[in-house]
């Protein structure tokens, strides 16, 4: 399973978890412009912008991650959005308001992490949210270790992790592996509750991938508890649904908003300034596609000279997705081009802008995007049978 989160990782996955590194604002914002509703982009857009200490674009930037996030249901991220935002910007009474509206209005699982973050009261969510620290890690990361006293409760934001759970011989003594586990979003780690209980960590918890993560002390919970009864009540829920989890162990299944980042092979044509030439017709993999655009492995074997050479081409995508009645040819323009490290290799990608489109290819398009959550575990299905042959 961790070898999936590896192997699958999309281009935009890795420009948002910083694996891939684009410095440039103006580039950046081109990404945001092929990818115009993914909150992750505008979030990792907003990191940028803050380090290069844009504050304006920054608070703008968090707070369009944030409203996206929401719509999307993943209010985790959303909190955590908010947060950097606020540490530049200290938010008005209303703001702070508005924020807490826009979490209640949510649908969420009862017993849930999303249920635990927004059945809090406002007074509630802003004692928990000023004292979360964020952790950012790399790849095969050790988070923490059988025998670390367990001294905080981590929440994963993105990325993922494995946890490797041991079993116990005897009083005291520990033997081989029991169980592993993989963590992904809105996961969470640590066992902290019951307070008045100093347990000592039963597995070890390694990262995968890139991850974020959000910490809470066990001290600082228990303050945060000691005032507001209420949180304490949904922190034991929170643990009691993660016990039942773990016993019935349910199938995960590919969050529907990720449909746009499926593997999908297609041409690119790309046209020369000069009219009399022949377009150079390229063959690669798009892994993240949308209504706005579409980010293109072109691979090692093509020689399209230095990627900035690329830049304002006019190009023409075609794809054969499934259920079109044909294949779709969308018109659109390079607006961002890189070398990128790629299965021990230096692969060409562009992100190309699409530009406007025939009514039946966006519908095909949106259908591709937006499809059902089954079709979506059939098509990784399918795709995972085939990168075996």
């Amino acid at each position: 399973m961790g070898d999936r989160f590896e192997t699958q990782g999309s281009i935009v996955q890795r420009i948002i978890d910083g694996s891939v590194t684009i410095d440039s604002i103006g580039e950046f914002e081109n990404v945001t412009k092929i990818f115009p509703d993914d909150p992750g982009v505008y979030r990792a857009f907003a990191d940028l912008l803050a380090q290069k200490k844009s504050i304006d674009a920054a608070v703008n930037a968090y707070g369009k991650a944030t409203r996206l996030f929401i719509d999307l249901g993943m209010m985790l991220q959303a909190i955590v959005s908010k947060m950097l935002e606020w540490r530049i910007v200290q938010p008005s009474h209303q703001e702070g308001r508005a924020f807490y509206s826009d979490l209640r209005r949510a649908e969420v699982q009862e017993g849930s992490l999303e249920n635990f973050l927004t059945r809090m009261a406002y007074p509630e969510i802003v004692a928990f949210m000023v004292n979360l620290v964020r952790v950012r890690l790399p790849a095969r990361k050790i988070v923490k270790k059988f025998g670390d006293p367990e001294n905080d409760i981590y929440f994963v934001v993105s990325g993922s992790l494995k946890e490797t759970t041991f079993r116990a011989l005897a009083e005291g003594k520990w033997g081989a592996e029991k169980s592993t586990a993989d963590l992904a979003e809105n996961d969470f780690f640590g066992d902290v509750y019951p307070f008045d209980q100093q347990e000592v960590s039963q597995s070890d918890v390694e990262t995968i991938t890139r991850v974020e993560l959000v910490k809470i002390s066990k001290e600082r919970l228990r303050t945060v508890c000691n005032k507001y009864p209420n949180v304490e009540l949904l922190v034991r829920d929170l643990y009691g649904t993660r016990s039942e989890s773990r016993e019935k162990e349910p199938p995960r299944t590919v969050r529907k908003t990720v449909r746009h980042k499926l593997p999908t092979k297609v041409r690119l044509k790309i046209f020369p300034k000069e009219p009399d030439k022949s377009p150079l017709v390229v063959d690669g993999i798009t892994e993240d596609i949308s209504s706005g655009g579409a980010c293109l492995v072109l691979g090692a074997k093509y020689r399209t000279g230095h990627p900035a050479g690329l830049l304002g081409k006019n190009v023409k995508v075609e794809m054969n997705l499934p259920k079109a009645v044909a294949n779709l040819n969308i018109l659109g323009t390079v607006v961002w081009s890189k070398e990128v490290p790629q299965e021990g290799e230096t692969s060409i990608v562009v992100g190309v802008q699409f530009k406007e489109m025939s009514d039946d290819n966006r519908a095909a398009l949106d259908d591709y995007c937006f499809g059902s959550e089954g079709e979506q575990n059939l098509i990784w299905s399918l795709w995972e049978s085939y990168m075996k042959h």
